[in-house]
């Protein structure tokens, strides 16, 4: 499959490396909230926020690593890292450090976690899932601004700024009304789709809100395409907690977005291995708010339809960045969840 993104050799790697790191700490700069969305405070700092359990993280590192999604992209790791510390793995500065300690402790207390999770830690996964999403859309504003001061990189940049604000009001809105339900401790809201506890440690930690396109049988879930501010993607949430000798697997919805109870009825009427390879292939296809074991680094980099899938985009290759050097995508076929290794199997247990 190759590098994601090639860079001609008179290029000075290092240079580049320096140019995007610039921007990016720019755009984390200039996106930071003046008020916490939590407690609505202004507020001067923000806490470093980890999107995945630093308790889960730490039970995959090796000596304190993990490996990036960045990894299973395929990129140029001269340019873009594709491993880092614990600590610095997955972290976003949007609520403050007063909120952040207090309103997450059902679901990342180790003793609660291997049990079968309650509607106030549901909404914690899902408010802590949409406070990424919200960071991430608000430095990639913020990005699309710098690129074009720097480079003029667009003929029309409000387009590119109206997409990005339709999804940050839509996060905005899923983090209050997830919140509320934790903060009145309501009962009843969710779906659990599947929990399970594993007897062993699985290679991959991670935790996302996924806007599935179809479902299992190829039905319509969700139209990324529609732009229209009146209607609103519906999310499944996906879990994956590796503990000391332990994993657990959550994925659940809000029974508003009625859009999942199909995949909930296919999901249900499938063997587990049958389960644990779906579950797999969403976490590479939809998401990137993932870390590996160091273990499976040797997988990871070599095989091609592990990085093809990574790199899709609603079925075209390259991120959906088609020309020449790949046909246009003319001829494609998408990778499926039977092309990949299924990390969930215990043969890839660590």
């Amino acid at each position: 499959m190759g590098k994601l993104f090639s860079v001609p050799p008179d290029k000075n790697k290092i240079e580049i490396r320096k140019v995007i790191n610039k921007m990016l700490s720019e755009a984390r700069n200039r996106a930071k909230p003046k008020v916490c969305i939590m407690c609505g405070k202004m507020k001067t700092s923000f806490c470093k926020s980890h999107s995945v359990p630093q308790m889960v993280l730490r039970s995959i590192a090796d000596n304190g690593i993990v490996l990036q999604a960045s990894a299973a992209l395929g990129v140029d790791e001269e340019i873009i890292d594709i491993e880092n510390g614990v600590g610095k793995s997955g972290t976003f500065n949007y609520i403050c450090n007063d909120c952040d300690g207090v309103f997450f402790q059902d679901y990342e207390n180790p003793d609660n976690i291997i049990l079968q999770p309650t509607d106030k830690m549901l909404a914690e996964i899902a408010v802590k899932n949409f406070l990424l999403q919200l960071s991430k859309r608000a430095i990639e504003m913020e990005l699309l601004k710098i690129n074009q001061r720097e480079f003029n990189a667009f003929e029309n940049l409000e387009i590119g700024l109206n997409i990005k604000e339709i999804d940050y009001f839509e996060f905005e809105s899923e983090v209050k009304f997830h919140k509320h339900i934790a903060d009145h401790n309501l009962k009843g809201g969710y779906q659990i789709v599947l929990w399970k506890v594993l007897p062993y440690k699985v290679p991959i930690a991670m935790q996302s809100a996924i806007a599935i396109t179809k479902d299992i049988e190829g039905n319509e879930i969700n139209n990324i395409y529609d732009l229209d501010p009146n209607v609103r993607m519906q999310y499944i949430h996906l879990a994956i907690f590796p503990l000391d000798s332990k994993s657990v697997i959550i994925a659940f919805y809000h029974k508003r977005d009625k859009r999942y109870r199909r995949l909930r009825h296919q999901i249900n009427s499938m063997s587990d291995d049958e389960v644990l390879k779906y579950i797999n292939f969403l976490v590479f296809k939809y998401t990137e708010n993932y870390y590996i074991a160091k273990s499976i680094k040797n997988e990871i980099d070599t095989n091609e339809y592990l990085q093809g899938l990574s790199q899709e985009s609603d079925e075209q290759p390259k991120l959906g960045l088609l020309g020449s050097e790949n046909h246009y995508g003319i001829g494609y076929t998408p990778v499926n969840s039977n092309d990949i290794p299924n990390f969930l199997a215990k043969e890839w247990a660590v």
